[in-house]
C-alpha cells in the first residue's frame, strides 16, 4: 500500500475534522506543562512544590478517570469532549489572568490544576473511543498513527516555542494561548456528524457498567499485565522525570529553552514513530510495545551521566521514536479487542491505572532530589523503570498476543 493510500483516511470528513482540531489543540498542550514548571519556579524556586503542582494536575485524572469512562459510553462522546473543551478554556483562561496580573500563588495554582484536571478524564475516554466510529476498522491502525504524527507535531512545536514564548510574554501569556487552542478544538467537534452507536447491552447502574469494563480487562490477561506495566514505569520512571529533568538541566546551567528543546525533539521522534506505525504491523504487538517502552529510562541515565546537549537532543528523538510506535500499535489493539459500547470504559481503565501512581511519582522526585542529589534520584529512577519494564516478557499471553491476518492485510481503499 503507498503512503498516499495509508493516508487517505483523512478524506473522511469527520476524522479530518478530529484530526484537525486536535492537532491545534495539542500544539497548546505541548505549552502547558513547561509554562506551569518555571511559573512555580519563579515563584518559590522550590522542586517540591512543582511537584505538588503537577501532582493537583494529575490527581483527579486519577480520581474520575472511571467516572469519565462510564459516561463516554452513556453519551454522545463528541458533546462529552466540546464540554470538555470549553471548560478547560475557561480554567486555563483564569490561570493565564492570575499570573499575569501577578497574583498567582502556589495555593491557586494547584487548585486550578484540580479543576482543570478534573475534566480530562472526561475528554480522553471520550476521544479513544470515538475514532472507531469514524473509521473502518480495518483502518484503524493508520487512524491511530495519524492520531499520534497530530499530537506528536503540536508537542514538538509547542515546547520548541515554550522557552521562547515565556522569555517574552511569560508563563502567563504562554497559558492564554493554550486556553484558546481549546475553543478551536471545540468548534471543530461541533462540526462532526458521528453515527449511532451500536449497542447490544441495556443500560444498567452506573457501578454494573463500571464492573463490566473491569470484566473485560480480567478477562485478557496479556491487557492487565500490560496496563500493570504501565502503570509502574509511569510511577517510577516517567512522572520523576518531569521535575528531575528540568533541575538536572539547571544543575548544567541550562534552563527552560534546553527542556523546551529537549520535550520538542521527543514529540518530533514520537512524529516519526507515527509515521512508522503507518505501514509497520508487527505479528506480536505487545513485544513491540514492552520493547519502546523500555526506552523510558535512556533520558534519566543520560542526564546521570552528564551528557552534553547533543547526546540528551539524540535521546529524547529516539524515545519518541519509540514511543510513537506504541501508542498507534496499542490503541489499535484495544480498539480490536474491545466492543465499541464498552470501548471507553476500558480505556478509562487504562487510562486511571496508567496515572494512578503518577501523582505521587511528581510528589517524591522533589524530596528525592532534595535527599539524595538530582544525579543520584535519576539513577534510582531509570534502574528501577528498567525492571518494571521488562517483566512482562516472562508472561506467556504477552507473547502470544499476535496480529490477527486481518490487521496484516488491510484494505487498500476506504469503502
Amino acid at each position: 500500500m503507498s503512503l498516499s493510500e495509508r493516508v487517505d483516511v483523512l478524506r473522511l470528513r469527520n476524522f479530518r475534522n478530529l484530526f484537525l482540531g486536535q492537532a491545534v489543540s495539542v500544539l497548546g498542550d505541548g505549552l502547558l506543562p513547561i509554562a506551569l514548571t518555571f511559573a512555580v519556579l519563579d515563584l518559590t524556586g522550590s522542586a517540591t512544590d512543582v511537584g505538588l503542582v503537577l501532582a493537583s494536575y494529575s490527581l483527579p485524572m486519577v480520581l474520575l478517570a472511571l467516572v469519565g469512562g462510564v459516561w463516554a459510553d452513556r453519551l454522545r462522546r463528541e458533546w462529552v469532549m466540546i464540554v470538555s473543551d470549553l471548560i478547560r478554556a475557561v480554567v486555563a483562561t483564569m490561570m493565564a489572568a492570575l499570573l499575569l496580573s501577578g497574583h498567582a500563588q502556589v495555593w491557586s495554582l494547584a487548585l486550578l490544576g484540580l479543576v482543570f484536571g478534573s475534566v480530562d478524564p472526561f475528554f480522553y475516554p471520550a476521544f479513544g473511543a470515538l475514532i472507531p466510529q469514524l473509521v473502518p476498522e480495518d483502518r484503524l491502525q493508520e487512524a491511530n498513527a495519524l492520531r499520534s504524527i497530530s499530537e506528536s507535531f503540536g508537542w514538538f512545536v509547542g515546547p520548541a516555542l515554550s522557552g521562547v514564548l515565556i522569555a517574552t510574554i511569560g508563563a502567563g501569556g504562554t497559558i492564554a494561548f493554550d486556553a484558546l487552542t481549546f475553543v478551536v478544538s471545540a468548534a471543530f467537534l461541533a462540526t462532526l456528524r458521528v453515527p449511532p452507536l451500536k449497542r447490544t447491552l441495556a443500560r444498567q447502574s452506573f457501578v454494573v457498567e463500571l464492573r463490566h469494563g473491569w470484566h473485560e480487562i480480567r478477562s485478557r490477561t496479556w491487557l492487565w499485565v500490560m496496563m500493570l506495566r504501565t502503570m509502574l514505569v509511569l510511577f517510577i520512571t516517567i512522572a520523576p522525570l518531569q521535575v528531575l529533568g528540568p533541575l538536572a538541566l539547571i544543575e548544567q546551567g541550562r534552563g527552560a529553552p534546553a527542556w523546551g528543546l529537549l520535550t520538542g525533539l521527543f514529540s518530533l521522534g514520537m512524529l516519526v514513530g507515527g509515521a512508522l506505525a503507518l505501514s509497520y504491523r508487527p505479528r506480536r504487538p505487545m513485544i513491540v510495545v514492552v520493547a519502546c517502552g523500555t526506552t523510558a529510562c535512556t533520558p534519566l541515565i543520560a542526564l546521570a551521566l552528564g551528557s552534553g546537549l547533543p547526546v540528551l537532543c539524540l535521546v529524547w528523538v529516539l524515545r519518541g521514536v519509540a514511543i510513537g510506535l506504541l501508542v498507534a500499535v496499542w490503541e489499535t489493539a484495544l480498539q480490536r479487542e474491545i466492543a465499541g459500547e464498552s470501548l471507553a470504559r476500558v480505556t478509562a481503565w487504562d487510562w486511571m491505572t496508567a496515572n494512578g501512581l503518577w501523582p505521587l511519582g511528581l510528589v517524591i522526585a522533589g524530596p528525592a532530589a532534595e535527599a539524595f542529589g538530582v544525579t543520584t534520584a535519576c539513577w534510582l529512577s531509570a534502574g528501577l523503570g528498567l525492571a518494571f519494564s521488562v517483566w512482562p516478557l516472562a508472561v506467556r499471553d504477552v507473547w502470544r498476543r499476535a496480529a490477527s491476518t486481518r490487521d496484516a492485510q488491510p484494505s487498500s481503499t476506504l469503502p
